[in-house]
């Protein structure tokens, strides 16, 4: 399990991970087109004087929500994407803070910044932004560790 997600009112883990990802990822894009098209408006609305005063508080409003949101979804999706560069989930990064542990400074997971991609997105990079193609290899019960991981377990 990676996290309880709210927003989409379930767990977040091994089986739906990408597809929480690529929520991320379409809520942040689209949230920028959004703040991006809608910016001429905003100050058109800005710089008439005749404006209809109603009128004019719902666009500002409106954009300046719009704005928040983008800039929040976009930091959390920045988060995730450093969280998967580094092959840590939410809670590990979260309990890593805490302790002072091995964990903390390296994931024993971690196989690049590539292979993590592939590790929860899949092998071919053009399906990466799209629900489908997903790995399921080990089937959340076995995850593959890093090469150091392997040398230290082959010592013991």
């Amino acid at each position: 399990m990676d996290h309880h997600c709210p927003w989409v009112g379930n767990c977040i883990g091994f089986y739906n991970y990408k597809y929480f990802l690529n929520l991320l990822f379409y809520a942040s894009v689209s949230s920028i087109i959004i703040v991006v098209s809608s910016y001429p408006v905003f100050i058109a609305v800005l710089a008439h004087e005749n404006v209809d005063v109603k009128i004019a508080y719902f666009v500002v409003t409106a954009w300046i929500l719009a704005l928040a949101f983008s800039l929040l979804i976009t930091t959390f999706f920045s988060f995730h994407m450093w969280l998967l560069s580094n092959q840590y989930t939410t809670l590990e990064f979260c309990e890593t803070r805490k302790k002072n542990t091995n964990f903390r400074n390296k994931s024993p997971y971690d196989r690049g910044c590539c292979g993590n991609f592939m590790a929860v997105c899949g092998t071919n990079i053009l399906f990466w932004c799209f629900p489908c193609n997903r790995n399921l290899e080990g089937e959340g019960l076995y995850f593959e560790v890093n090469d150091e991981v392997k040398d230290l377990q082959k010592k013991e």
